[in-house]
């Protein structure tokens, strides 16, 4: 017994620590997941398959477009493979919406393979996912005629049919993704950048939007920015903005004259326009300071006394940039008077808000330097004469002759993609991994130019938008990712644009900003990149029986006294609990009837934030004498009622 326990003991010991690190070994082995799906996209017409990465498990391809920029337009077939990532183990039930064909295997097995032509498939049975990575492969066919879509929906007992959320869809890097992402940063650059200002390239008409991208107008330049701050951004504009998408023009031993020369020709380009005097007394820099809080101006600027932060833009050079105040409040209240483009949003500021701000801002800045005009007729002469011949013109707009030729890409390893530029090219100070992109995309990609794929376009602009940064970040904001499917296309580019006139919660301190240049793309990308078509589908006549339930339902006699938070036209809300909501008669004009229909059997699941109750359960409601007490029926009743918009008659008050 001796001979053989203490072997046995030494093992009971020793297993214990054996064991962890087999587990770490294990782990340390697993591939690393990253956000998303991989997809690989074929054109039915044949040329070469496109390997990208969309952050949803759905897809929208308008008739005669292409699915990718990178492949034909017409009919194709998409590929999708990654994993399901879960923290608990469940049983699902899975159905489609869709035009097309779709197959679905999930842990290798086939769980789903329907033809749709615009409606919903048949549910599968109930399938069990595990806890952690559930392997995901899907092929979708477009039909040979109209639009391609596919949206696919999971649901429980617990709650109904949803998109599976994107935090639960990851994939494995590749080296096919990996391509797809090269090319798709190498086209990016090269819209960004206006390589093709310079450099001839055929581009139709509907092609890649950022290729529309114009420059700050110079018309009036003299009137809006700071003389020596302007010659220090001609020289150099990386180093007052890291993220500057200006090249360095000048190079050599004149090259800090040839911008002051140019700087002293701006600085003579006056505007007509009067410019307001800014009060910076303490009440309005006070002001100033809550309003730069209150918009969360910190998620894309730093302040003059605080660290530089990678990709922000630190805000210390405001005096020397704007040189009054009264600049600066006339660029905050419209940012888009002088550049389309800029990315910069539109607040909708009054004067009063602008003004305050400014004054902040000017107090933070470091001061100017104040030195005069300069006068020198042949120095301004000289620089009238660059700005003429150095390509200035090709990006800005100025009534004057452009004396710049525009050259076709040749050599690319030479000239603005050179590791070591000539000192004749201009310098965009590209990282390593920028110049291999361009490259790669100049070399095999060019023709994607002529295709918008308003999907991708949305990707990009909502990234370079920072929207992240207050959407599921600050309180009371929604969650970014469900926004294309919940906005109406129409509704969003109203919102995005800043044209909606009444803003849906004018309680909140928080505001909407607007991007009028990128608000018609953006809002039928979004809506495209969630499955749905750019431009709602009409929907059924309003059943005027069906609204009479729905305003029952909404009233405090024998319903759901829904006017306790929410208004209702101009019926004020009669008990706001907590948080008041949105007017129900915006409600018809804003949401997509399926966010309408999710969103009212379950609030919380949608946004756990929310604090909207949740009135119905399991297909249930609590009024039972109404329509049964069918959530779905009660539900369209509903939204037969809020489609009625303006025209709704507000439910009967208490006790009337």
């Amino acid at each position: 017994m001796k001979f053989w326990g203490i072997p046995f003991l030494i093992l009971a010991v020793a297993w214990p620590s054996a064991w962890p690190s087999r587990v770490q070994a294990a782990e340390e082995k697993a591939p690393e997941l990253s956000a998303g799906l991989a997809v690989a996209f074929q054109a039915k017409a044949g040329g070469e398959t496109d390997h990208t990465v969309r952050p949803n498990f759905m897809l929208f391809v308008p008739a005669g477009e292409a699915a990718s920029p990178f492949v034909a337009p017409g009919p194709f077939t998409a590929e999708w493979e990654g994993v399901i990532h879960l923290d608990l183990r469940d049983r699902f039930i899975f159905q489609a919406e869709l035009n097309g064909s779709l197959k679905l295997e999930l842990n290798g097995k086939p769980v789903m393979e329907e033809t749709g032509t615009g409606g919903m498939t048949e549910p599968t049975k109930r399938i069990r996912l595990n806890s952690r990575s559930n392997t995901l492969k899907a092929t979708y066919t477009a039909p040979e005629n109209g639009d391609a879509f596919f949206r696919l929906y999971w649901s429980t007992p617990d709650y109904g049919n949803e998109p599976i959320p994107a935090r639960f869809l990851k994939h494995v890097a590749n080296e096919n993704t990996a391509k797809g992402t090269a090319l798709r940063r190498g086209r990016q650059l090269a819209a960004e950048h206006r390589c093709f200002k310079c450099h001839a390239a055929e581009v139709t008409k509907g092609g890649m939007p950022e290729l529309a991208m114009d420059a700050p107008t110079f018309e009036g330049i003299g009137s809006r920015r700071g003389i020596d701050w302007m010659a220090d951004w001609v020289l150099n504009p990386k180093k007052l903005r890291p993220s500057a998408k200006m090249p360095a023009m000048l190079h050599g031993a004149t090259a800090a004259a040839d911008a002051k020369a140019i700087a002293a020709y701006l600085g003579t380009l006056k505007s007509t326009q009067s410019v307001s005097v800014v009060e910076a007394d303490a009440s309005a820099i006070s002001s100033g300071q809550a309003l730069f809080k209150q918009l969360n101006c910190a998620a894309c600027h730093t302040l003059v006394s605080e660290s530089v932060v990678p990709g922000k833009l630190a805000l210390g050079q405001a005096r020397r940039k704007f040189g009054k105040a009264g600049v600066l409040a006339a660029f905050l209240k419209n940012p888009q008077a002088h550049y389309r483009w800029i990315r910069m949003p539109n607040f909708a500021l009054n004067d009063e808000e602008a003004n305050a701000l400014a004054a902040y801002l000017f107090l933070e800045a470091t001061p100017a330097k104040g030195n005069p005009p300069p006068s020198d007729v042949s120095l301004i002469a000289s620089g009238k004469k660059l700005v003429a011949t150095i390509g200035c013109l090709n990006c800005h707009e100025l009534k004057s002759e452009n004396e710049f030729s525009v050259a076709a890409i040749a050599d690319l390893a030479k000239g603005c993609l050179a590791e070591s530029p000539a000192e004749a090219s201009v310098r965009f100070g590209f990282a390593a991994e920028e110049r291999l992109a361009l490259q790669q995309f100049l070399d095999e990609g060019r023709a994607s130019l002529g295709q918008a794929n308003l999907a991708e376009f949305a990707q990009r602009q909502t990234a370079d938008s920072n929207c992240t940064q207050c959407h599921g970040q600050m309180e009371n904001v929604p969650l970014f990712e469900v926004l294309g499917g919940k906005l109406k296309p129409e509704w969003a580019e109203k919102l995005l644009g800043g044209t909606l006139g009444k803003r849906p919660r004018p309680w909140l301190h928080a505001r909407m900003p607007a991007f009028p240049a990128r608000a018609k793309g953006l809002a039928k990308g979004l809506a495209m990149l969630h499955g749905h078509s750019p431009v709602t589908p009409k929907e059924p006549a309003i059943d005027l029986e069906k609204a009479k339930i729905g305003r029952q339902l909404v009233s405090a006699n024998g319903g759901f006294f829904c006017f306790s938070c929410h208004a209702i036209g101009s019926l004020k809300p009669a008990q706001v609990f907590d948080a008041q909501g949105i007017n129900l008669a915006q409600i018809g004009d804003r949401l997509l009837p399926e966010y309408f229909r999710r969103w009212m059997s379950n609030p919380l699941r949608v946004d756990p934030q929310t604090k909207m109750p949740a009135y119905f359960n399991q297909g249930q409601s609590a009024l039972f004498e109404i329509l049964d007490g069918d959530a779905g029926q009660q539900i369209e009743a509903l939204h037969h009622y809020i489609r009625q918009g303006g025209a709704m008659v507000p439910p009967e008050a208490p006790g009337q």
